[in-house]
């Protein structure tokens, strides 16, 4: 399951433009604080240490792209400093109820991004990539992948 996970993910994130990255992101986000809040459930620590390192690496990546020349920025980084001292409260004290806030908050704010994401046609930020259609074909239940425009070297360029 987690392998489809990520190859799921890595199929967005290859046609994905900058206002789907960060839906994305925060998706990957949300989803961590998802289940810091089950390893709190089931009273499994390492489990929740492991999610909230991944919760503070994703916060970090969503403070480091705010672009500060829009007015907005200074107000959502108001808002993640404030996150960030609810993610350590939580981290600290094995405490749900700040993770609970703080996925409220990250809710609220992905729902504003996706709605400002629908007038925007960005294009892909990686440009040598391949593109990837999936179907259902030939195969009673199965699911087949076929790639178009063969690209002899993915990725970067240099």
């Amino acid at each position: 399951m987690v392998e489809d996970t990520v190859k799921i993910y890595q199929n967005k994130i290859i046609s994905a433009g900058r206002e789907q990255l960060l839906i994305i992101t925060y998706e990957l986000f949300i989803s961590e604080i998802d289940k810091s809040i089950e390893a709190i459930n089931n009273e499994d620590e390492d489990t929740f240490n492991h999610c909230m390192t991944k919760v503070h690496k994703s916060h970090r990546e969503l403070t480091d792209t705010l672009d500060m020349s829009y007015e907005i920025s200074r107000y959502l980084l108001s808002l993640y400093i404030y996150m960030n001292k609810k993610l350590i409260e939580s981290s600290i004290q094995f405490n749900i109820e700040p993770l609970i806030e703080v996925k409220k908050l990250a809710d609220i704010l992905l729902e504003g991004f996706k709605e400002a994401a629908k007038g925007q046609n960005s294009q892909s930020l990686i440009k040598n990539s391949q593109k990837l259609y999936a179907g259902l074909t030939y195969g009673k239940g199965t699911l087949n992948e076929t790639i178009i425009n063969k690209v002899e070297s993915r990725g970067f360029k240099a």
